[in-house]
């Protein structure tokens, strides 16, 4: 039988799952929600219906939230998740995803170019060295979406200045399935 692979994410994650779909199709069957799973306490409230349509209990599970809670929703009220916050709830989704499933994978929060409407790259920043060494500590392994995306940011993000090109989500889900199979080995 076939891996089942979770993957799990925001709006990024669902520009990409197609690729990892396509390039881990030999080995694993690889699910993902058809909604985003927006920002951490919206993924904790739905992961009862998320394994639920998953079926099958996942070997592995892709997870990133990060975008939506790095969002200015008021400018006067600044990130829409303080770090502390992010923190707290993140690892609250890491406790309810490993009673899943042992093996969990985290990925970092992409970048997003400058003139973004609802973004500041150094909330993103400030909540990936918020949540890294946390996912570190736990011995979660850590797919380094931020610093992939950051290295072609021009080639990778789309117009939008938020989302994946299309190439961006070739690289991206290429890079993800490979590091999928490091992980599941």
């Amino acid at each position: 039988m076939k891996k089942r692979i979770l993957l799990l994410g925001d709006s990024i994650r669902l520009g990409y799952q197609p690729e990892v779909v396509k390039a881990l199709a030999d080995d694993c069957e690889v699910w993902g929600p058809e909604d985003n799973c927006r920002f951490a306490k919206y993924t904790l409230n739905e992961l009862d219906r998320i394994f639920t349509a998953c079926g099958r209990t996942p070997d592995l599970i892709h997870w990133n939230n990060g975008l939506w809670d790095s969002a200015i929703v008021c400018a006067e009220d600044g990130m829409f998740t303080p770090p502390d916050e992010y923190e707290h709830d993140m690892r609250l989704v890491l406790r309810e995803l490993r009673k899943r499933c042992p093996t969990v994978i985290f990925a970092s929060t992409t970048p997003v170019k400058p003139g973004s409407l609802n973004q500041k790259l150094e909330y993103i920043q400030a909540l990936n060295s918020r949540i890294i060494p946390v996912m570190k500590q736990e011995g979660v392994p850590v797919n380094d979406l931020y610093t992939l995306v950051s290295g072609a940011i021009d080639h990778i993000i789309g117009d939008d200045k938020i989302h994946l090109s299309e190439s961006g989500r070739q690289i991206v889900g290429r890079h993800t399935a490979n590091f999928i199979q490091t992980c599941s080995k």
